[in-house]
């Protein structure tokens, strides 16, 4: 789906985009507890942002630096490393709140908490190898080289096998309650018994790159108009005036400009990262255990899946 969906023409990829987005809470939209994950994700992605900026702010106006400099570190040592488990154990109970809901079974945000608590030491080596692939697709093609060539392929499969085992292991890992070790085997095996009504659709991953495509010129537009503020501010503010060439502005406009970019992209992303969790579930779910999934929602999930109005002729 992922390499067809880039042929698509723009239009086309936003109408595919709208549909999933659309259609991912509306399947599941009979358990509203399916949310109560995803914002609290979002505020602790909040939380996180306001407190980096908070630590930038002493060093742009030299006041409490020190403190400042402590909650950067604190920041980059500790809480840093701690949303990836919080975002993880998030992310299984979205999955398990998503699995009972197909499967006809009616459960809170609660009862998904209590459950994901069972599988803690498996999702905990979820989030160390997660933040292992993020750390070695960072370093892709960072050095240059014939002795780095296999490097870099050796990378790039890694991430890849990682991006596969990624998107069905959390739904496994509930689902299942095995350890990680037992999974790996029954999840590399997927492939090969995908139904052909579901071929090629692995990987959603155009649902960030769209999004993105589409609110990276708003968050560009944004820091300008902040520019322009701080322009028309400097005479108002002279201590706070940066000097950028013939340019100068006060700082502060566009730093409020950037704080409420990175606080809109930390939620829009909490959002995608939730629609490929609701995605997978129901993805993993119809192929392990069709014969769990209600009866009264399956014609609806197989649309869905294929990412095709329920009217449209098959």
């Amino acid at each position: 789906m992922y390499e067809r969906f880039n042929r698509k023409p723009f239009t086309s990829r936003i109408k595919d985009t709208s549909f999933l987005l659309q259609n991912t809470f509306k399947v599941v939209g009979t358990n509203k507890d399916i949310i109560k994950p995803t914002m609290r994700m979002a505020v602790l992605s909040i939380i996180l942002t306001t407190l980096l900026f908070i630590s930038l702010l002493s060093f742009f106006t030299g006041r409490s630096v020190g403190w400042g400099v402590l909650l950067l570190l604190g920041l980059i040592f500790v809480l840093t490393p701690m949303k990836f488990f919080y975002y993880i154990r998030q992310k299984a109970n979205q999955s398990w709140l998503t699995y009972n809901t197909i499967t006809g079974s009616s459960i809170g945000y609660r009862d998904a908490h209590r459950h994901t608590k069972k599988q803690k030491s498996s999702l905990r080596q979820l989030t160390f190898i997660e933040i292992i692939a993020k750390y070695v697709g960072s370093q892709r093609g960072s050095k240059s080289g014939v002795g780095s060539i296999l490097t870099n392929l050796f990378l790039s499969a890694f991430v890849e096998i990682w991006d596969l085992l990624s998107h069905y292991m959390l739904p496994a890992v509930v689902v299942e309650q095995k350890p990680l070790r037992q999974l790996v085997p029954q999840i590399k095996s997927l492939r090969n018994n995908v139904p052909a009504t579901l071929v090629g659709v692995f990987g959603i991953d155009f649902v960030g790159n769209i999004i993105n495509m589409i609110v990276f010129p708003l968050y560009l537009v944004t820091l300008l108009i902040g520019v322009g503020i701080g322009y028309l501010l400097s005479s108002v503010m002279p201590d706070t005036v940066w000097t950028l060439g013939s340019l100068s502005f006060s700082w502060v406009p566009p730093f409020i400009a950037l704080y409420i970019v990175f606080i809109i992209g930390g939620i829009v992303g909490k959002f995608i990262e939730s629609t490929k969790v609701i995605y997978f579930t129901i993805f993993y779910a119809a192929i392990s255990h069709p014969q769990e999934i209600s009866v009264e929602m399956r014609d609806e999930l197989t649309h869905y899946l294929q990412m095709a109005d329920v009217d449209s002729p098959a």
